[in-house]
């Protein structure tokens, strides 16, 4: 690719980048701007990047990527590592392809490390995956809890172990991983550079969490009427318990009823609990960026939010 056409495009278009919690509507909004814009979507989640996890990360039905081109969609198999570094990469190329063709680039989800990597500038360190202490330290974890991982991680890297959930356990393994293999902090290697795009962003919030709560179990009833415990059950009969499904929520928490640990009514309430956590860590991660602009989806519609966001785009210069 000619770089000067990617920097020439980089310059002329922004970057539409739509983020917020879980169940808030941006997969709507994006879909709906994109057939305004003629746009290409570049997801942002760390969970639809895995193949055959689709009803469980409410990834775009094949009817809606036909539609509009998406990138960074089933990239990756459910057993294998997938890390920021690698999103970064691949996202990064795929922007420039759209914007180098003369198109928007919108890229949408809820992942804030991951927007961060490609937006924002933030370069992670990419060392390769360590597989016998990946395993070692896993071990460790199932034996004596996530409390040690933690407590470890804290001792190598305050910073990172600080940000870090203390049941996050493949976060605080890749960063044990980092600080183990190189000898150097995980926070330290974690780099910002200049922002690589002319960035517009969009977050879209809820006032009312008594009216999020509904929202995401009113997808989580959808999705189990759409089949999602015959889909974990599939991806475990074919991959086992695999990191990527331990640790997405939703699937953790069936794979548990289906393994007879808890009663489906338990594992139904706990999906719930744990996507309502979800959404308030993703509100978290990007009201800390104050470059974005909220819309607050109870009191509006997605046809006022796209009227906005098409001003904005306007009064940038695009």
């Amino acid at each position: 690719m000619d770089s000067r056409a990617t920097d020439k495009s980089r310059q002329k278009l922004p970057v539409i980048a739509i983020v917020g919690p879980t169940a808030s509507g941006k997969t709507a909004l994006s879909l709906a701007l994109a057939d305004m814009l003629e746009a290409e979507i570049v997801a942002c989640d760390s969970r639809t990047i895995y193949r055959y996890m689709d009803i469980g990360t409410a990834k775009p039905s094949l009817e809606e990527q036909a539609k509009v081109p998406h990138h960074l969609l089933d990239v990756a198999e459910p057993d294998q590592s997938y890390t920021v570094a690698m999103y970064k990469q691949e996202a990064s190329a795929a922007v420039d392809s759209i914007l180098a063709r003369g198109k928007y680039a919108i890229v949408c989800g809820g992942t804030g490390l991951y927007a961060r990597a490609l937006l924002e500038g933030l370069s992670m360190p990419a060392v390769p995956p360590q597989d016998e202490l990946r395993q070692e330290l896993n071990k460790l974890a199932d034996d004596k809890g996530n409390q040690i991982l933690h407590a470890r991680l804290y001792d190598l890297d305050k910073a990172t172990a600080e940000r870090l959930n203390a049941n996050d356990r493949f976060r605080i393994i890749r960063a044990l991983e980092v600080c183990l293999t190189t000898g150097r902090r995980f926070s330290e290697l974690a780099t910002r550079s200049e922002e690589p795009y002319k960035t517009i962003w969009i977050g879209l919030s809820l006032h009312d969490r008594l009216k999020l709560k509904e929202m995401i179990a009113a997808r989580f009833s959808q999705q189990m009427d759409a089949g999602l415990l015959d889909e974990v059950e599939s991806l475990l009969d074919r991959y086992g318990e695999t990191r990527a499904l331990k640790n997405a929520v939703t699937y953790r928490d069936l794979i548990n009823y289906i393994r007879g640990r808890v009663t489906k009514d338990e594992a139904m309430a706990e999906c719930l609990k744990h996507n309502y956590q979800l959404a308030r860590r993703q509100l978290m991660w990007f009201r800390a960026n104050e470059k974005v602009n909220w819309f607050v989806m109870d009191q509006l519609s997605t046809r006022d939010v796209r009227e906005s966001v098409l001003r904005m785009i306007s009064e940038s210069g695009s």
